[in-house]
């Protein structure tokens, strides 16, 4: 378990079929009724790859069957790097896959025992290897940049840089509440980055990574031309998606243009045992706002319409947007400063 995922997590020995049976009991009761299409399928928010590829073939065919593929863009399923074996790979192809996520996180070995991972120092590029080899597969690798403890550098950025891999994640280490890293902070045995020392890595990655032909196309995303995640956009623009398993989130839209959520319980045995799902209804303006302040963590931006005059204003005065084409798109300031205009639209809207 990664000390500082706020993932979902069991212990135990693994429950293939059982897990698998109540996935599809799920997706017979909510997918009759949900509105949206089917466009991606995200295998991810914690290690898939575990679980065995006859199960993943199920659950791959059945989500097809109940909604129609004619739309079916990417499916992607997220990989420890100690899983991308030349087996795994083919069975994952088999199954439907065609995309495949891998958690590198660093090629630094005192970063990689820091952040609690179980695969060693060559491991991540390895498995990219692996991957590439199979031939068919799209490839993506998350990077954590930002270590506590550890001398700031890129060298896993550098190093990703160069290999063929499609797509880069690059995440600054964050320290949620209720994990291990959390509680290593509240105690003192864990000291963060300065947030002065953070932003010069992150524009620092930006940097390395445009110049090596990635397009930085969200705030923490980079890809090769033609290579962006199709996941990852119907998040950023507040589409329909249906989440299935233990602590997956669903958005549907109601008729008034409002959000109502859904996020699975968090303990596989309240799964099993049909826990409700905890739902948070948003209104149709909260709605809006949060599609105008996500829109702003990516290239792409958001409508002019879709920002008051005076939030305008300030963007430009503060180099945090540009204006072309009728679209309002975040700096590389912008995305340094993504949570200060989130709030400025979320008070404004």
């Amino acid at each position: 378990m990664c000390p500082y995922c706020d993932f979902a997590v069991a212990t135990g020995a693994p429950e293939h079929e059982r897990y698998l049976e109540a996935v599809l009991r799920e997706l017979a009761v909510r997918g009759a009724t949900f509105s949206g299409d089917l466009v991606s399928i995200y295998l991810g928010g914690g290690t898939p790859s575990l679980w065995d590829p006859n199960c993943i073939a199920q659950a791959i065919r059945s989500i097809r069957e109940t909604f129609g593929d004619a739309k079916l863009r990417e499916v992607t399923i997220e990989a420890n790097p100690i899983d991308c074996t030349q087996s795994n790979c083919a069975r994952w192809k088999s199954a439907g896959v065609d995309r495949v996520s891998i958690g590198v996180q660093s090629i630094v070995a005192d970063e990689l025992v820091t952040l609690g991972r179980d695969h060693r120092f060559g491991d991540g590029p390895a498995a990219l290897e692996r991957v590439l080899a199979a031939g068919g597969l799209a490839t993506s690798c998350d990077a954590i940049v930002g270590t506590p403890g550890s001398t700031p550098g890129l060298s896993t950025i550098d190093a990703l840089s160069r290999t063929a891999v499609d797509h880069l994640s690059v995440y600054e280490l964050t320290i949620e509440d209720r994990t291990a890293f959390g509680a290593r902070v509240r105690d003192g045995r864990m000291t963060p980055l300065d947030d002065d020392v953070l932003a010069e890595l992150y524009t620092a990655v930006h940097a390395r990574l445009t110049a090596a032909g990635f397009e930085h196309y969200e705030i923490s995303s980079y890809a090769r031309p033609g290579r962006r995640a199709v996941h990852n956009s119907l998040y950023w623009k507040c589409v329909p998606f249906l989440g299935l398993g233990v602590g997956a989130a669903s958005l549907e839209l109601d008729a008034a243009g409002g959000g109502i959520r859904a996020t699975n319980p968090r303990r596989v045995a309240d799964y099993y045992a049909g826990e409700p799902a905890e739902v948070v209804v948003s209104s149709p303006a909260e709605l809006r706002a949060e599609r105008a302040w996500l829109g702003m963590r990516t290239i792409d931006g958001v409508a002019d319409h879709e920002l008051p005059d005076d939030i305008k204003r300030w963007l430009f005065d503060e180099g945090l947007a540009t204006h072309a084409k009728g679209r309002i798109s975040p700096t590389l300031r912008g995305f340094l400063l993504a949570n200060r205009i989130a709030a400025r639209i979320a008070e404004a809207l």
